[in-house]
């Protein structure tokens, strides 16, 4: 094993006391010079990405409606003072943008179904080329990306929170002769009033799925009813009388009058 002697500047050898000295003068002048050399590139600015700054995206959770409109703010810690805070969704089809910090429920399927899309927002913005530049895909685009963001989940669905029944254009059903076969259909409206969205037109009447409505006779010895497909049924005048055409969804009703003769 070695061992390290410390000599005076005239070459002679130094006492052991203050050899120790000397070796403890050596580290904290080590000690402090690591500390001084640490992390030269303090982030002290907000637009560097690595200075901590929180966004939290703030707004509804759910939207139940057609066109129902969401709006969401963002929540930044510490406060920026860039003015160039931005909102997008993960889907701007069915949830485009209706105006800053809002958008639209566009393409809502029919509940219980749900569609989750995302919500972000950033501020410091920079453009960018995207990444596909270069890569012999296409021209390159110019995109924009946050040095900080946040972003949230939002579910879509329309939920139905009326019905309606038509016989089969009107909500009201003419007189049948007996043996004679009518139809009956069952609108949807959400809480905005909207039509089932889902459905795409007042014919449409897709063969599977969840139904709009169950439909019943309160007399079937007047009418009986089959389901055709998932918002219309077949009725069928038995003998003379009158009844009524009920639809039911979960808790919602409405009926209509046949008449038999």
């Amino acid at each position: 094993m070695s061992v390290v002697r410390f000599t005076s500047r005239l070459g002679t050898r130094l006492p052991r006391g203050a050899q120790r000295r000397r070796v403890t003068l050596l580290g904290a002048a080590v000690l402090i010079v690591a500390i001084a050399c640490g992390d030269p590139y303090l982030h002290t600015n907000p637009y560097d990405p690595v200075y901590p700054v929180s966004v939290t995206i703030l707004g509804p959770d759910t939207l139940f409606s057609y066109e129902q409109l969401g709006t969401f703010t963002a929540q930044v810690v510490p406060a920026f003072s860039d003015t160039s805070l931005q909102f997008a969704s993960s889907d701007s089809i069915v949830f485009p943008a209706a105006g800053y910090a809002a958008f639209r429920s566009n393409a809502p399927p029919l509940w219980p179904a749900t569609r989750t899309v995302t919500v972000s927002g950033g501020v410091g913005g920079i453009d960018t080329l995207s990444p596909a530049a270069g890569g012999g895909n296409g021209p390159a685009q110019l995109i924009t990306v946050w040095r900080h963001s946040g972003s949230k989940l939002v579910v879509l669905t329309q939920r139905v929170v009326s019905i309606q029944l038509r016989c089969p254009d009107t909500h009201a059903c003419d007189t049948l002769s007996a043996g004679a076969v009518w139809s009956v259909w069952a609108d949807g409206f959400d809480a905005l009033h909207q039509l089932i969205v889902a459905l795409h037109s007042t014919a449409a009447n897709p063969a599977t799925g969840t139904p709009v409505a169950l439909f019943a006779s309160r007399d079937t010895t007047i009418a009986t009813v089959a389901p055709v497909g998932i918002r219309a049924a077949n009725v069928t005048a038995r003998e003379t009388g009158a009844t009524w055409i009920v639809a039911a969804r979960d808790s919602l009703l409405d009926s209509l009058r046949l008449v038999v003769k």
